[in-house]
C-alpha cells in the first residue's frame, strides 16, 4: 500500500490587535508619528487619523467616521495635548468610555497642573461645573474644554471606588511617553490574552 501523505495543518496567523490613538494633532505631529511608528512596531494595526488609518465609510462625516473607528478598536490611547481641537477627540474619549474600551491615557503637565489652577473658577463648592465658565485662547491652553476632557478621561464624577481604567500618565516631553507606551504594549500576546478575558467578562 502506498504510504500516506503527511498532512500538515494550515496556521492561520492571529488576527492583529486594532488599537486606537486618539489626540489632537495640530503641533503634535512628531510626537504623533513616533507613537505610531512604535506600537506598529510591535505588531498592532494602528488606528490614528495623523497616519490616515481611519476608516470612512461611504457618505459617513469626520465625527462618525471617527467614532466607529472607536467602536471598531480593540484597545484605545487617549492622548491629551493641551489643545482642543474640534472637539472630536472629545467625543471619541466618551464614546470609548461608554463602551467600556480597554483604555489608558496620557496627559501633558500642562492639563493637570492648569485644572488644579482654574479649580476654584470652574467648579463651585459643592464640585459642580459651572458652565459659563470659559477660558480665553492663550500660549498654554485653547480652551477650558481640555480639563473637562481630562475629567472625563480619570471619571472624575465618579466615586472613587467606582472608577477603572482611568490611569492618565503625566508627560512633559515626547521622551517620557515612551518607557509608558513600552510598558503597555509591547507585549501584545499578553494583551491578547488579557483582552480575551475582559471581553469574557463584560458578556457575562
Amino acid at each position: 500500500m502506498p504510504a500516506k501523505k503527511a498532512t500538515t495543518k494550515k496556521v492561520v496567523p492571529a488576527k492583529k490587535l486594532k488599537i486606537m490613538v486618539s489626540s489632537t494633532v495640530y503641533g503634535s505631529e512628531s510626537d504623533l508619528e513616533q507613537i505610531y511608528g512604535l506600537l506598529k512596531g510591535y505588531g498592532y494595526e494602528v488606528i490614528m487619523s495623523k497616519e490616515g488609518t481611519v476608516y470612512v465609510p461611504i457618505g459617513s462625516s469626520p465625527t462618525q467616521a471617527c467614532l466607529k473607528a472607536v467602536e471598531d478598536c480593540d484597545l484605545f490611547l487617549g492622548i491629551i495635548f493641551p489643545r482642543y481641537g474640534s472637539g472630536i477627540t472629545h467625543k471619541e474619549f466618551q464614546k470609548a468610555l461608554e463602551l467600556d474600551k480597554p483604555r489608558w491615557f496620557i496627559t501633558h503637565h500642562f492639563v493637570p497642573f492648569s485644572r488644579e489652577i482654574l479649580k476654584q473658577f470652574m467648579y463651585t463648592s459643592t464640585n459642580k461645573r459651572i458652565k459659563t465658565f470659559k477660558l480665553n485662547r492663550n500660549g498654554v491652553m485653547d480652551s477650558e474644554k481640555v480639563i473637562d476632557m481630562y475629567n472625563d478621561a480619570i471619571q472624575n464624577d465618579l466615586d472613587p471606588k467606582k472608577r477603572k481604567s482611568n490611569w492618565a500618565q503625566p508627560f512633559f516631553r515626547t521622551s517620557e511617553i515612551m518607557p509608558f507606551i513600552n510598558t503597555q504594549f509591547n507585549d501584545l500576546e499578553k494583551r491578547r490574552e488579557e483582552l480575551s478575558e475582559y471581553n469574557k467578562t463584560k458578556k457575562k
